[in-house]
C-alpha cells in the first residue's frame, strides 16, 4: 500500500513518524514553503519537511495546491491513500479524488463538533470537559466528511493547548495506525456526520487580540482562557503599565469576606514565600502561581516577586 503524507507542524511530523515506525509506506511528503522566522528573520524548514528528509523521504512544497503542485505529484505515481495532519493549505477536489481510496485526516475533537482551525484551544476556553480524535474522509466542505473512527480522552483541569494536543496527537496517532488496515480493506464503513443529528459547532482560529485578561469574568472562566490560549498568543494582564503574561493560575472558590466587594483584577493576597498572587475575580478569585514578565522568561510568582513590587490592594487593568 502506497501513501502520500500531507502536513507542515511539529504535531505532523509526529504522525508521519509514528506511520514510517509501524512500516506503513510513505511514498512522499507534501508540506508547506520554508519560511522566515524570529527576531533574526531566518529561513526555517517546516517541522514535517525536517522529519521527512530525516526518515528519507521525498518531500513537496508548494505556497498553493494548484495543477502545477498536483502535477508534480503525480510523477510519483498513484497511491492508494492520502494523509492528511495540518496541512494547512486548501486541497482542490480533483485531490480528494485522486488517491484510490480517498484522503484520510486527523482532525483534533469529537465532531462534528468545533470544526475550523483551533478545536483543541476553543474546548478548553469553553470548559469541555472531554474532547477527543475523528478520523474522517476529506471532502470539499471543511471537517464535515465521513467519520472513519474516533477516540474520547478527558481533559485535565490543568490542561493547556499545548499539553491537550500532544495527549490527542498520542492517541490519534494509535487511532489512524489501526484504522488504516480496515478502512482500505472496507471493513470500516464510514458514518456520515449528518446522521449523528448533532449540531456542528466551530472553533475559529486563535487572534492574538484575544489575549487580554477581562477580570470581570468568573475565575474558572479566566482560567480558561489562560490555559486555552498557551502557548500562543499566552495570556496577558497589565499592572502599572507593566505587561504580565500569565502562564499557570488556579481557580478558588472562596475569598475573605472584606475582600468580596472590591473591584475585579484587585490584588487580594500576595505572599512570596508561599508562591501565592491572588486576584479577585467577579465570584471568587484566581490563584496565579507562574508568570511571564514582558521581555522575560517564565518564573514562579516568588521570582517574579524578587524583582518586581506589588501589594495588596493594587489592582491590574
Amino acid at each position: 500500500m502506497n501513501i502520500g503524507f500531507l502536513g507542515t507542524p511539529e504535531i505532523s511530523a509526529h504522525i508521519l513518524q509514528e506511520l514510517v515506525d509501524n512500516h506503513i509506506n510513505v511514498k512522499w511528503v507534501a508540506t508547506q514553503p520554508d519560511k522566515e522566522s524570529g527576531r533574526g528573520r531566518k529561513i526555517n524548514a517546516p517541522a514535517v519537511k525536517e522529519k521527512a528528509r530525516s526518515l528519507g523521504l521525498d518531500v513537496l512544497q508548494s505556497k498553493v495546491f494548484d495543477n502545477v503542485f498536483f502535477e508534480e505529484i503525480k510523477k510519483y505515481g498513484e497511491i492508494d491513500l492520502a494523509i492528511v495532519v495540518a496541512y494547512g493549505l486548501y486541497l482542490p477536489t480533483y485531490f480528494l479524488r485522486y488517491p484510490k481510496h480517498g484522503c484520510m485526516n486527523v482532525h483534533f475533537s469529537i465532531l462534528p463538533k468545533y470544526r475550523g482551525a483551533a478545536p483543541v484551544a476553543r474546548a478548553i476556553m469553553n470548559g469541555e470537559a472531554e474532547t477527543g480524535v475523528t478520523i474522517i474522509k476529506l471532502i470539499k466542505e471543511m471537517d464535515a466528511g465521513d467519520i472513519i473512527a474516533e477516540r474520547k480522552i478527558p481533559i485535565g483541569v490543568d490542561d493547556t493547548t499545548e499539553s491537550l494536543t500532544w495527549a490527542l496527537v498520542k492517541d490519534g496517532s494509535q487511532l489512524l495506525i489501526n484504522s488504516i488496515p480496515s478502512y482500505v480493506e472496507g471493513k470500516i464503513k464510514p458514518i456520515p456526520q449528518s446522521s449523528l443529528k448533532i449540531e456542528p459547532t466551530y472553533a475559529k482560529k486563535i487572534e492574538s487580540s484575544e489575549r487580554f485578561v477581562d477580570w470581570n469574568k468568573e475565575a474558572i472562566s479566566i482560567h480558561n482562557h489562560i490555559r486555552a490560549l498557551y502557548p500562543w498568543p499566552v495570556a496577558e494582564t497589565k499592572i502599572n503599565n507593566l505587561s504580565i503574561k500569565l502562564i499557570k493560575t488556579k481557580p478558588i472558590k472562596e475569598i475573605a469576606p472584606e475582600d468580596k466587594n472590591k473591584a475585579a483584577g484587585t490584588i487580594v493576597f500576595i505572599d512570596k514565600k508561599s508562591n501565592s498572587l491572588i486576584v479577585k475575580a467577579s465570584d471568587g478569585a484566581l490563584l496565579v502561581e507562574k508568570v511571564q514578565p514582558s521581555g522575560k522568561r517564565e518564573m514562579t510568582v516568588s521570582e517574579f516577586l524578587n524583582g518586581y513590587e506589588l501589594k495588596k490592594d493594587m489592582r491590574f487593568e
